[in-house]
């Protein structure tokens, strides 16, 4: 079945969806109508056309329902449990047809890819393969660009951390470790996130944002391992901030950008202490609150680096 015909059934499908949605939606509406208009006292009100119409065809149907085995009870309730019914059907039918609808695009043949049929077999075909590579060499430049800060965590000696210690214990350990940080992302509006086994990159759009994540989960560890690490060694973290223009959509997966202001964020990760937060010089003077930074004699991709640790919990 060509593509074209997968795109026709499924039109099909959506049609008849809507139809018996439709009608099952209609049989609700005139069921509640019916239990409105039996709820309307006095012979007068009920010979109106409206209403003597309502009963006129509603009647029939609930006397003849309410005539089966161990209905005539509920008689008064007839018309809600159709329009119950009605409904789980339409629950139903939306389940199923979502169903059809993933099975059948599943199978669907997929579009033909478009190759390029411009070889450089002469100096005017190399010349055009030129200009429209600079066109769009020009265009990435010119993609819109957004000021972000990104911060990346990463657990010290995870691996070392993990032995000995019983499966259910490095579970529970580590799901609370992660509870921890992604609470605190929530808190501080974190906007991208990329984790892997024992490691985060975050993006902010916000620079006062991430430096309020980075410095909570340093000051929280200590009530972490006091509480939540049932392993045998303390959970250290090591952390790194940077930030630039990065070329970065409310689509883009943050696990496939590819850009310099990252990586040093990266490197100042894993260049960083345990325990503390590291960051570069040009970032550190763009701070506000400066307070409880003080410089380390590392330099990191050419940039000089700040440090800032959790201050120690009074006895």
């Amino acid at each position: 079945m060509q593509r074209d015909q997968f795109a026709f059934v499924s039109h099909m499908l959506d049609a008849i969806h809507r139809i018996v949605s439709f009608l099952l939606g209609l049989l609700i509406v005139l069921c509640l109508a019916y239990v409105a208009v039996s709820l309307v006292p006095g012979a007068r009100v009920a010979s109106l056309p409206g209403i003597a119409q309502v009963h006129h065809f509603g009647d029939p149907v609930v006397t003849r329902i309410a005539d089966a085995p161990h209905v005539p009870a509920l008689r008064r309730y007839v018309p809600l449990l159709l329009a119950l019914v009605a409904y789980v059907f339409i629950l139903a039918f939306d389940r199923v047809f979502a169903l059809v609808h993933r099975t059948l695009w599943a199978r669907a043949p997929l579009p033909a890819a478009k190759t390029a049929v411009m070889a450089a077999d002469s100096e005017e075909a190399r010349e055009e393969l030129v200009r429209k590579y600079r066109e769009i060499e020009q265009a990435l430049k010119e993609a819109k660009r957004k000021r972000c800060t990104f911060l990346s965590i990463d657990v010290v000696g995870s691996t070392q951390m993990k032995e000995g210690a019983s499966d259910i214990n490095i579970t529970a350990t580590f799901r609370a470790y992660e509870d921890l940080l992604k609470r605190t992302f929530l808190l501080n509006r974190a906007w991208k996130q990329a984790w892997t086994p024992d490691g985060v990159m975050i993006c902010f759009l916000d620079r006062d944002k991430a430096l309020a994540s980075a410095k909570t989960i340093l000051e929280k560890l200590e009530l972490f391992n006091r509480r939540d690490n049932k392993l045998n060694t303390p959970f250290q973290i090591r952390s790194g901030m940077n930030e630039g223009d990065v070329a970065i959509f409310d689509d883009t997966n943050l696990e496939k950008v590819v850009d310099h202001v990252i990586d040093v964020a990266g490197h100042m990760q894993k260049h960083a202490a345990p325990d503390t937060l590291w960051l570069s010089d040009e970032l550190y003077q763009a701070l506000e609150d400066r307070s409880g930074f003080g410089p380390v004699n590392t330099v990191v991709d050419g940039l000089a680096a700040y440090e800032w640790k959790a201050p120690v919990p009074a006895a």
